[in-house]
């Protein structure tokens, strides 16, 4: 009983650890979905900030019909602007060249590159500059647009560097017309779009060191989980072993002896019972003993009841050294004692009545004993071939061991020597007969 509470405390245990493990990482796992969603949040965020910059500058560029700034070499005249009045002279020999809101996106998108790492593009399916060519990823998202879709934004390798692309298109408002109106475009046409890629170098490292801190809190937290666990466990070992003993204790005291410490009535039939099951599957025979202390009425009333209580545990010994440990061995109660020699082939009762005798011959030679041990025995076989009740097999050895005990009492009747037969004489008085 104790191994199988044991097996099932380690299965318990391991179920345990199984349940917190998966809850850790359940845990754990939503945690780091949760890192990278924001992780993409941020990117998404960052770009629609970047968009909406380009677009609140190009709007404003727009609605001034462009801006004049001087001729320099960061800032040449734009050759594929064709409108009148693109490069002019102040009154003091400046030269200025009118800067549209393309060039302006442009330049601000350059800028933006050399200071965070931005990418800002401008592009469209019919670009007037072939720089403003679309990519592959900005040419389907154009697409797209033309179907109706409102954004797009997807985490894309370019020139193996990981970036966060977004990109929405541009329509074509009444400000747009003054340059693309060559091109065919009308208000309200989609002309093109500008993408953001934001590089997620510098969110990758923040996403990194998270994972780390949430992986070291979530293996921490484990840690803590299995102390409690384990201590719990023990805890509850701790209890099993108490309850165990206490109920092996109770067990012990319904099945044992509490004077002689051999099984009791009740252990003794419950363990035959089984036996004679075995018996008939292993067809095997088993040898039914059935004895009783001779004369323990005259040692109590004589000597007094802790020789007698000392006589029942001289014969309980003596009962027991007969038969071998893998036999049952009981006091039923009283001066009445049982024996059960299992795996038993010939009905051969003397091979334990011969030595019962010789260990009882024994010891009524030592000195200075108060009184002769006598124990009469029946017995009967049980034959997995004929068998029978438990009732029948005791009926049978109880019957012997009664007729024994009479021949004994007859012989004393007829005038045998007291001294040589009769155990309620004490030893004084035998050798008072003397």
């Amino acid at each position: 009983m104790a191994n199988s509470r044991l097996a099932n405390l380690k299965r318990y245990l391991l179920i345990l650890v199984l349940i917190w493990t998966a809850g850790i990482f359940a845990s754990l796992g939503g945690n780091l979905y949760q890192l990278r969603q924001s992780i993409l949040v941020v990117a998404r965020t960052s770009a629609e900030i970047s968009y909406n910059k380009d677009l609140i500058y190009r709007r404003w560029v727009s609605k001034q019909g462009g801006v004049y700034v001087p001729v320099s070499e960061m800032t040449p005249a734009n050759p594929y602007l064709k409108v009148p009045n693109r490069d002019i002279r102040t009154y003091h020999g400046l030269s200025l060249t009118l800067v549209n809101p393309a060039y302006m996106t442009r330049q601000v998108n350059e800028m933006a590159m050399e200071m965070s790492g931005f990418q800002g593009h401008i592009t469209s399916l019919n670009p007037i500059r072939p720089e403003n060519r679309p990519d592959p990823w900005e040419k389907e998202a154009l697409k797209t647009f033309e179907r109706g879709t409102k954004e797009t934004g997807s985490i894309e390798m370019t020139s193996g560097t990981e970036y966060f692309r977004f990109m929405r298109p541009f329509v074509t408002e009444k400000s747009c017309l003054k340059c693309h109106a060559v091109q065919g475009y009308k208000e309200g046409d989609i002309r093109g779009g500008i993408s953001v890629s934001i590089p997620m170098e510098p969110l990758r490292a923040i996403e990194r060191s998270r994972t780390i801190e949430l992986t070291l809190a979530h293996s921490f937290l484990w840690m803590i989980g299995l102390i409690g666990i384990g201590a719990g466990t023990r805890r509850l070992w701790s209890q099993t072993l108490q309850r165990e003993k206490l109920e092996e204790e109770l067990l012990s005291l319904s099945v044992s002896d509490a004077l002689t410490g051999l099984h009791n009535r009740r252990g003794f039939l419950s363990l035959v019972e089984q036996q004679l099951k075995l018996s008939d599957r292993n067809k095997r025979g088993v040898q039914l003993y059935f004895a009783d202390l001779d004369g323990l009425k005259w040692i109590n009333d004589t000597l007094g009841h802790v020789e007698g209580d000392k006589a029942l545990i001289e014969a309980a010994t003596v009962f027991k050294d007969t038969f071998r440990t893998s036999d049952i061995v009981a006091r039923l109660g009283g001066d009445e004692y049982a024996a059960l020699a299992i795996d038993i082939t010939e009905n051969d009762p003397e091979i334990f009545t011969d030595r019962l005798q010789f260990l009882i011959d024994t010891r009524n030679k030592q000195e200075n004993r108060k009184y002769k041990l006598s124990i009469s025995v029946g017995y009967s076989f049980y034959n997995p071939e004929n068998p029978c009740t438990l009732d029948e097999l005791i009926a049978r050895a109880d019957k012997l061991m009664y007729e024994q005990k009479q021949k004994k009492k007859d012989i004393i009747l007829q005038g045998a020597s007291l001294s040589s037969i009769n155990p309620y004489t004490s030893l004084d008085d035998e050798s008072k007969g003397k």
